[in-house]
């Protein structure tokens, strides 16, 4: 398909700016290192984590076939969803050789809903009217499998660039509480993304590290969409093979989609803890 298409992918270039030359100030000394004696050698990591999501805020917008106009309603705020629970997540990479990588995470949120209605809701073609309790679910897949190139690497630091994609699953189900006049939607989308990857090796046991990815995507009146991550987590080495880390998240994407799954718009946002422990070898 031909169209307009349009792709904006944002604030890299000034993050890059003011983390390079922090990280050039306290390395600038440092000849380059054979492969041997760089940061962060590891050619394999996967990683187990306990996400627990905090204050997620989910706004969706189902369009009316007919009319084509669409409210938008707080899931948690209108119709009583969750905003904090705790979940499974996996991340993993491969190094292929000393500069390039390829980077994988994958977690699921499946948030409930339950509420005695306090305004008319229309979804779809049903409207649910004051009084009514009105059941939801949004469940929320994500996987991620990104390429990343290493520009830079010493014995205690490594700079990246990530780019790759986001395959962002939303599915939105709604009902009475009877079970009667219920209701689906759904939307995937691919999106690409952009990141940047900072790590410090603070000493052999301590290390930081610091991801930011960001894309913005239009084609034509189908889709539109955005995604912005940004993580940062301190981690312990017990020796070369087993580490233990924490870390917060913010994370947010905002979807409008007009096809035959889904007429409308979802925006949604988090913020997450991180415990892991990884695996490197």
């Amino acid at each position: 398909m031909v169209g307009n298409f349009r792709i904006h992918s944002k604030g890299l270039l000034a993050l890059l700016g003011l983390a390079l030359p922090a990280v050039f100030a306290s390395d600038c000394a440092e000849a380059a290192e054979p492969e041997s004696d760089l940061a962060f050698p590891q050619k394999f990591m996967v990683r187990l984590a306990s996400y627990s999501v905090q204050n997620a805020d989910t706004v969706i917008a189902v369009a009316n076939s007919n009319s084509g106009v669409g409210a938008a309603y707080s899931f948690s705020k209108d119709l009583g969803g969750e905003n904090n629970l705790t979940i499974p997540r996996l991340d993993a990479y491969y190094r292929f050789n000393e500069r390039h990588r390829i980077d994988f995470s994958a977690f699921s949120i499946d948030r409930d809903g339950r509420k005695v209605l306090e305004l008319d809701v229309d979804l779809e073609d049903q409207t649910y009217t004051i009084g009514d309790t009105l059941a939801s679910d949004i469940k929320y897949d994500l996987f991620k499998v990104a390429y990343g190139y290493s520009f830079y690497r010493s014995d205690r630091v490594e700079l990246g660039f990530t780019a790759g994609l986001h395959i962002t699953s939303y599915e939105f189900d709604f009902e009475l509480s009877d079970g009667t006049q219920g209701r689906s939607a759904d939307v995937t989308a691919p999106l690409p993304m952009f990141g940047l990857l900072v790590s410090y090796a603070i000493n052999p046991n301590w290390s930081l590290h610091y991801k930011s990815e960001s894309f913005v995507i239009e084609f034509e009146d189908v889709l539109k969409g955005s995604i912005i991550n940004n993580e940062i987590d301190i981690q312990y080495h017990f020796n070369d093979n087993f580490v233990l880390g924490a870390g917060i998240t913010r994370f947010s994407t905002d979807l409008t989609a007009d096809d035959t799954d889904w007429k409308g718009r979802i925006a949604d946002s988090h913020r997450g803890l991180l415990v892991y422990g990884s695996y490197y070898l």
